[in-house]
């Protein structure tokens, strides 16, 4: 059975011992990013340290000596700390619109998707909404950031059309350009699925 611990996510160490001080013996595990994202935490004891590079990695920590590690199961994890899973948020969600050619018009499929949008910002309201626009390989570096900017703005406004579940101040717009393409082209080719915003709810 584990004793007191201290369970890292995403790189941070959160101490679970309710107020009281680390005792002499610890134990730390490595939790997983929700978007599958590597990470790591260092676990460090006196002049000893321990690299813990994968989910649910344990170290085990007596003051003073080498961390030991292991492995534990993800279920006897979740099992141990079942107060912190509840309290994490969800996994952030990803969508994408798309536009036609050279302006911030949705395509028709893309207006029926961003209703969807809309109610999953309605399932989590007070999420982080970050919404990124892109352009295809057409046109040059200063109108395509314009445009995809343009794009992004459009796609929010639209959001902030229910103030119920999208606050202005928890959305933001920005532009990339063609800078990140979703299907690799050489420069002034029109590509449809680069002409998109990306939209995550966090």
């Amino acid at each position: 059975m584990m004793g007191p611990a201290i369970v890292a996510i995403g790189g941070l160490v959160i101490a679970l011992l309710a107020g009281r001080a680390i005792p002499p013996k610890s134990e730390v595990v490595l939790l997983p990013q929700a978007d599958g994202s590597p990470s790591s935490v260092v676990v460090v004891s006196g002049t000893a340290s321990q690299t813990l590079f994968t989910p649910y990695q344990r170290a085990s920590v007596v003051l003073g000596q080498v961390p030991t590690q292991d492995n534990l199961d993800s279920s006897a994890v979740q099992q141990a700390f079942p107060a912190l899973f509840s309290a994490m948020p969800p996994p952030p969600e990803y969508y994408t619109v798309y536009f036609e050619v050279g302006d911030t018009t949705l395509t028709t499929e893309s207006q029926a998707d961003l209703v969807k949008v809309l109610a999953a910002a309605h399932q989590r309201a007070g999420a982080d909404i970050l919404v990124i626009g892109h352009t295809d390989a057409q046109g040059d570096d200063s109108d395509n950031d314009t445009l995809s900017l343009q794009r992004a703005q459009q796609v929010r406004q639209m959001l902030l059309q229910d103030p119920e579940s999208v606050k202005a101040e928890l959305i933001e717009a920005r532009g990339r350009g063609k800078r990140q393409l979703a299907v690799p082209t050489a420069d002034g080719v029109a590509e449809a699925r680069n002409r998109r915003v990306e939209i995550v709810l966090r």
